[in-house]
Formats: structure tokens, C-alpha cells, sequence
């Protein structure tokens, strides 16, 4: 089944990730990780652009609104990468050799499989991308506002603006996919192949970040870091895993998803032209209460 969702924003907010402080949560941990996940972030953004642009044109013709949400969808990833990029910076620049080491064998891995792997199963593996992202908004909206409290606005509006756009743009890589081969099979190696892929990046990165910082810390102090830090994987766990079971479904489509509330008015608050002073969740329960 192909979707019809439409209605997707270039939104570039004003952030200034460049003022962003490194540990911009008041749970050092959660900010840590979230970090990790920026170093990766641009590099599968560039990935997903370059297989997206290759179903774009080859379905141009035949399927021109898929096309065209295509397009809206790489300007959408193209400007994530853009933010992330700038944000990382603060790691990459002075040189981090641990954190290159990854950069190189992610960006190593994924030529790869570009090169090697058909275009559907690229799509795929995007889509798997997107679809686990998909989960990962729902929880950072609905069940972290205790990790978002007191947040440096930046930092807090870097991660909360993207993955908002990634609910909006939820369903188009599994359009692409189901346009070009729709195969079952396919659809679920690459599943589960992006999950292990994503993940494992994921992991080293934050924990090369995690061990940087737990490096000026008393012993007493780096336990219970790395106790935070476990118990905030389990929690996120906990929300995840369990919900993945859904993208099994052949009948599996997320543009059924409805946007919540939240998410909803995240997209439009990040739509706006003023600079973003105030972290988003602040200005959601300041709605809330009015």
C-alpha cells in the first residue's frame, strides 16, 4: 500500500548549536548519548539523500507525488545533517582520533553497501532507519520531560525539532521502498540489518563521549555515571523493543500513525521565524497550563 501523506516543512529554526555546552541536559548521560548519536546522525542523512535521489529519478515519471515528497524528504534530511554537522564540530575539529576512527568505518561501511547491495534494499535499510526513528520520537516526546527539564534551549531544540520532522516524515522511505519492490523478505532483512547497524554506531560513539567525560570524574562519580547511563538505556529499551514487533506486520504502513498532539504543535513551533530562546517542552507545558 502506498501512502498518500503530504504537507512536508524545510523548517530551519534558529539555533545556535555553536553556544550549545556539550552536557546541555541536567542528566549528563542522556545529553552524552544524544550527542553519540549526532556524530553518526550526517553521515546515514548523506546515505539516506544519495539512495533517496536514486528512487527519486527512477520513479519521477511514473510516480511524480512520490517524487516530489522524495524531495521535500532530502531537503528535510539535507538540513538535519547541516545542524548535526555544525553541533559536532565541538568533537571533531581539534582532532578526536577514537571518534574518527568511527566516522571512517561508518562512512566506509555504508559506501559499501551502497555499492554492493541492490537499490531496493538500500531503501529498505532507510526505511528501517525511518521507521525505528519514528519510535524514538514518540518516546523522547511522550515519556522524557524529565530528561528535557531545565535543558539548555539549543541543545534540548536540536534533538527535539529533528526527530518532530521524522514523525512528519515518517512513511516516505517506505513508500519508496514499496514503489520500487515491496518484497517481504527484503523488507525485513534490511529491518533488522539498520537496527544492528544504527545501534552499534550509535553505542561506540556516545560511549567514546561517555568515557571522555567520566575521565574527570572521581571513582565514586564514574559509578554512578555508568549506572545512570545503563538504567537510561534500559528505560528507553523498555519503550522501544517491545513496539518494534509492529514493523514485522506485512501489512505494516506508518503513515496509519496519527501525530500527536505534541509532535503536532512541535512542528509548528519549530516552524516559526523567531530565534528559538526557550526549550520546546517549556513553552508546551506553558500551553498547557494557560
Amino acid at each position: 500500500m502506498i501512502s498518500t501523506q503530504t504537507g512536508l516543512h524545510v523548517r530551519k529554526p534558529a539555533l545556535d548549536v555553536q553556544a550549545t555546552p556539550l552536557v546541555w541536559s541536567r542528566i549528563p548521560e542522556f545529553s552524552i548519548y544524544s550527542n553519540g548519536s549526532s556524530i553518526c546522525i550526517p553521515f546515514y542523512e548523506h546515505y539516506l539523500n544519495n539512495v533517496a535521489k536514486s528512487v527519486r529519478d527512477e520513479c519521477r515519471t511514473a510516480n511524480p507525488a512520490l517524487a516530489d515528497r522524495l524531495d521535500d524528504f532530502i531537503r528535510q534530511e539535507a538540513t538535519h545533517a547541516r545542524y548535526h554537522a555544525e553541533f559536532n564540530r565541538r568533537f571533531l575539529d581539534d582532532g578526536n582520533p577514537a571518534l574518527d576512527r568511527i566516522v571512517k568505518e561508518l562512512v566506509a561501511d555504508l559506501q559499501k553497501m551502497r555499492k554492493e547491495r541492490s537499490l531496493a534494499y538500500n531503501m529498505a535499510f532507510c526505511a528501517g532507519f525511518e521507521n525505528t526513528a519514528t519510535y524514538s520520537a514518540l518516546y523522547l516526546f511522550q515519556h522524557c520531560d524529565d530528561l528535557f527539564e531545565g535543558a539548555d534551549p539549543n541543545g534540548a531544540n536540536l534533538f527535539l525539532w529533528h526527530v518532530a520532522e521524522e514523525f512528519e516524515h515518517r512513511s516516505v522511505c517506505h513508500d519508496a521502498f514499496m514503489a520500487i519492490s515491496g518484497r517481504y523478505l527484503t523488507r525485513i532483512a534490511a529491518l533488522v540489518h539498520s537496527f544492528r547497524h544504527i545501534g552499534s554506531y550509535f553505542d561506540r560513539a556516545a560511549d567514546v563521549i561517555l568515557k571522555q567525560y567520566q575521565a574527570g570524574l572521581t571513582e565514586p562519580e564514574r559509578r554512578e555515571s555508568q549506572r545512570q547511563h545503563r538504567a537510561l538505556m534500559r528505560r528507553q529499551q523498555r519503550f522501544i523493543l517491545p513496539r518494534l514487533g509492529t514493523l514485522l506486520n506485512p501489512r505494516f504502513d506508518p503513515a496509519r500513525f496519527t501525530v500527536p498532539p505534541k509532535i503536532e504543535h512541535a512542528l509548528k513551533h519549530f516552524s516559526g521565524p523567531a530565534p528559538v530562546t526557550r526549550h520546546f517542552n517549556e513553552t508546551w507545558a506553558a500551553q498547557g497550563a494557560a
